[in-house]
């Protein structure tokens, strides 16, 4: 017997099946739609419907290129949700992912004789898990042409998902020093905080509680309390069906299944024989690059353009995310 998904990647939020048709291949200088194809095992959209019933984060792990990223704007995609990512990195500070100071424009005003209050709106940023609880301080919503913060992307552009729920994507959280993941266990634990001028920020009335996920590589230990406060998600290397899955959903009527069949096999030995293990990014791109080299299976030059494109070596070398 199965179980009643909150999440269901084959369904829309209406109810009906999603009409998903494959993507042909990008034009050179095309962006690629990587973001808009993601295959979802039972696994994954279990870990997902746990997380979003126990209001608990989702932390992924995985090696890089394993789909750590795209999960999350897939799953907001899937259910009509918001959107907003925060990429962490080794100068993120605890505060960050709530709200940043709008320093520089302070000292200005302060220079300048029109200094206002602390707690003024033109002295902080609203930050991913701030817009998450309130859409009314995210400048798409509150019709404000304010640019987006740096690192700060979002999928809110369209009016009508003010009202709906959000998904929150914190990149790479072992990146930052160990006091940033601890200091997110209370304002994702209670889904509150202190902001500017010792205000208290809650979550706007009629706004249920945002889909957090947070991928790690795993470079540096997270605390325990982190982790016991988190849904596990470890995705695991891609094996050869795998592989030909996510190449018939990306490469859709360019797809070769001789050309995709054969370095499967080749990315599968090389897995098993190296370290790092090879990831679905280099799969795909090796892929992409045979075809626009006009290359084939039968072709003895596509074996030189994987050797290129797949990371080898000692495991020291990370394969690119």
């Amino acid at each position: 017997m199965g179980y009643v998904k909150l999440f269901d990647p084959d369904v829309e939020p209406t109810g009906t099946p999603h009409q998903r048709p494959l993507p042909p291949l990008p034009a050179r200088g095309v962006a690629r739609p990587d973001e808009e194809v993601y295959l979802f095992d039972e696994r994954t959209v279990l870990a997902v419907n746990i997380a979003l019933a126990t209001g608990r984060p989702l932390l992924v792990l995985g090696p890089p290129g394993s789909g750590k990223s795209t999960l999350a704007p897939n799953v907001a995609r899937l259910m009509g949700l918001r959107y907003y990512a925060e990429v962490v990195t080794a100068r993120t500070e605890p505060h960050d992912l709530l709200w940043r100071e709008e320093a520089f424009r302070q000292l200005n005003d302060a220079h300048s004789g029109k200094l206002g209050a602390p707690d003024s709106p033109a002295y902080f940023r609203p930050g991913v898990l701030w817009k998450a609880l309130d859409p009314s301080v995210d400048p798409v919503f509150a019709g404000s042409a304010e640019p987006a913060d740096a690192g700060d992307e979002g999928t809110g552009a369209d009016p009508g998902l003010r009202g709906r729920p959000a998904v929150v994507l914190i990149d790479e959280i072992d990146k930052a020093d160990p006091d940033v993941p601890d200091a997110l266990l209370d304002p994702l634990n209670n889904l509150r905080f202190e902001g500017p001028g010792r205000r208290l920020v809650t979550a706007a009335e009629g706004i249920d509680a945002p889909l957090v996920v947070i991928t790690s590589n795993e470079e540096r230990e997270l605390s325990a309390a982190f982790r016991r406060r988190c849904i596990p998600l470890v995705l695991e290397p891609p094996d050869r069906e795998h592989l030909l899955l996510v190449a018939r959903l990306h490469m859709g009527a360019a797809y070769d299944p001789l050309l995709a069949g054969e370095l499967a096999e080749m990315f599968d030995a090389e897995s098993s024989a190296a370290r790092p293990v090879a990831s679905t990014a280099e799969f795909l791109d090796t892929l992409r690059a045979c075809r626009q080299l006009g290359l084939t299976a039968g072709s003895p030059e596509w074996r030189a353009v994987a050797d290129l494109a797949m990371v080898k070596g000692s495991p020291d070398v990370l394969p690119y995310a």
